[in-house]
């Protein structure tokens, strides 16, 4: 089984729960309180637990009702990369594509999302 297969699952429900305070807790429990947060659609990177909460209250915003799903996943040492869909509950994927996490002592030190373009 793997070693991270929980921070990953818990991962993608954090950016599917659109309950801010739950998803504030489950955040503090998972991520750094530095973590650096990198999406290829912002020029800046996001840094803490503030930073990240804004980055996926602006995706939920422009995605109402979207589920993440996780598709494959490995990982060796203390980096895992997954691959995943958004998409609404039981329909279609809307957008595709991968995350890679570096974890030290349990906790998301740095993510960095990449997200494949139509038709990938």
């Amino acid at each position: 089984m793997s070693k991270y297969i929980e921070i990953i699952d818990k991962h993608l429900s954090i950016w599917s729960d659109s309950n801010r305070a739950r998803r504030r807790k489950a955040i503090e429990e998972i991520y750094a309180q530095d973590c650096i947060v990198v999406d290829p659609f912002y020029p800046e990177v996001f840094r803490g637990h503030d930073a990240l909460m804004t980055l996926i209250d602006e995706v939920q915003g422009k995605f109402p009702g979207f589920v993440f799903i996780k598709t494959s996943q490995d990982e060796h040492h203390n980096v895992a990369k997954f691959t995943w869909n958004y998409g609404p509950v039981g329909g279609q994927p809307g957008v595709t594509g991968e995350d890679f996490f570096f974890i030290e002592e349990g906790l998301i030190q740095h993510l960095y999302i990449f997200i494949d373009k139509p038709g990938d």
